[in-house]
């Protein structure tokens, strides 16, 4: 936090004068119908553009009304007016029902359609229902009602998705892992990255080049829906490999390159990317991506797909533990870092820096105005340009009465 001196006619208003109050903090977002906290938690929240609906995920029966079926579901919450809709059902209305639950969850930048992934097996018509826990990507939509399932095998079955997906801002386009065997037909099951058009209802394969030991096991796409980068990884470790598709000419850039261009050893975990596509974010534990990064920490870099050139981004001493996450015009970085305490208590805190005056500030601000001493805590998601942030924290220093014990997502204004 930083203070400013005040000199001359101002410090002689009054020596008395009361302290300005602290910036505030967070605002928790995740909350019930009710406006309560949830007791068991929520993850963090995605954002429509202009801030308005956030879209979480959580496992309490009490957020809203006739939550009976006992697994995880997908909440939307109006934060102009507090009200909270279930949106992971069926067309008719009907709850989800069977599998485990669903999680992960994208909203389109005007709000109507919320993509999640779920393991249910009512939420859209099968040509025969699967057996056993598998999972699929859903789009609903808030304004029909009507939930379509997007990962579709070659049979009309399920697609077999792994644990990845990401939606463009209109709600047109949806990428996901899923079974190259479910997908295609394919002889030898991967996982491979996919990007299905909802308008036309193909679906195309992405990850061409990869060797047929290999997976994917993460997928971004711009918010314009231009570009893609999925990470293939080799089964038993080792090597991991991110690449950058532009959609439109099929043009594939691998972006964790050492500057002789082979593929860096240490991660990546994922990526992030600006709305155009043209910048990516992402954490390497691998010291030759650059060569003043320091060796054996987790760093966040910053690949240009257009220039080819890759900037160090956390040369202020704070590793970043994920893959950060961009702002839509690429001037903001939010990303995690561990924070030890006095008591060599570690705790993680989410910073955001601003890439065109290098100024980093703090979100996870606790109520006593300083960094928070336990838990965990990553970004989820800009909204307003930029100018909002929500993040994921289980610290109860964050807001009054946050006793749940659990984690949160909260909403962050940045200056």
């Amino acid at each position: 936090m930083s203070v400013v001196v005040l000199a001359g006619a101002m410090v002689a208003l009054s020596a008395t004068s009361a302290a300005p109050a602290p910036k505030p903090g967070p605002e928790r977002i995740t909350l019930t119908a009710t406006g309560e906290q949830i007791e068991k938690g929520s993850g963090g929240a995605a954002l429509t553009a202009d801030g308005r609906y956030a879209a979480f995920v959580s496992e309490d029966a009490d957020v809203v009304p006739g939550d009976t079926n006992g697994r995880t579901d997908v909440f939307i919450r109006d934060l102009r007016r507090g009200t909270v809709e279930r949106v992971n059902v069926a067309s008719d209305g009907t709850q989800a029902e069977g599998g485990w639950g669903s999680h992960r969850v994208e909203i389109s930048a005007d709000g109507r359609y919320v993509a999640f992934m779920s393991s249910a097996k009512n939420l859209a018509e099968w040509p025969e229902p699967p057996t056993g826990q598998v999972e699929d990507v859903y789009v609903h939509d808030r304004r029909t009602g009507r939930t379509e399932r997007v990962s579709v095998a070659a049979d009309g079955g399920s697609a077999w998705t792994f644990d990845t997906f990401d939606m463009s801002a209109d709600g047109r386009y949806v990428a996901f892992g899923a079974s190259s065997q479910r997908m295609e037909g394919a002889a030898n099951s991967q996982t491979l990255a996919y990007v299905v058009d909802r308008r036309t209802g193909v679906a195309k394969r992405i990850s061409d080049h990869i060797p047929s030991d290999w997976y994917v096991p993460s997928v971004t796409l711009s918010a314009d829906g231009s570009h893609l980068t999925y990470v293939q990884r080799h089964p038993r470790g080792g090597r991991h490999e991110l690449w950058h598709v532009d959609l439109g000419t099929g043009e594939q850039k691998l972006v964790n390159a050492t500057p002789g261009g082979e593929p860096t050893n240490g991660g990546p975990g994922g990526a992030t990317l600006s709305a155009d596509g043209r910048f990516v974010a992402y954490s390497s534990f691998d010291e030759s991506v650059v060569p003043e990064a320091p060796q054996y920490t987790w760093e966040l870099y910053l690949y240009d797909s257009r220039t080819g050139k890759t900037r160090w981004m956390t040369h202020e001493g704070k590793g970043g533990l994920g893959a950060g996450l961009l702002s839509p015009d690429g001037r903001r970085l939010a990303y995690n870092t561990e924070i030890k305490s006095g008591d060599d208590t570690v705790a993680e805190n989410v910073h955001v820096r601003d890439l065109r005056t290098g100024r980093t500030e703090l979100v996870t601000r606790t109520l006593a105005g300083g960094a928070q001493t336990k838990g965990y805590a990553a970004p989820s998601a800009f909204a307003r340009g930029g100018r909002l942030l929500s993040v994921y924290s289980s610290s109860s220093e964050l807001v009054p009465g946050d006793t749940n014990g659990t984690g949160d997502g909260f909403l962050h204004r940045l200056r």
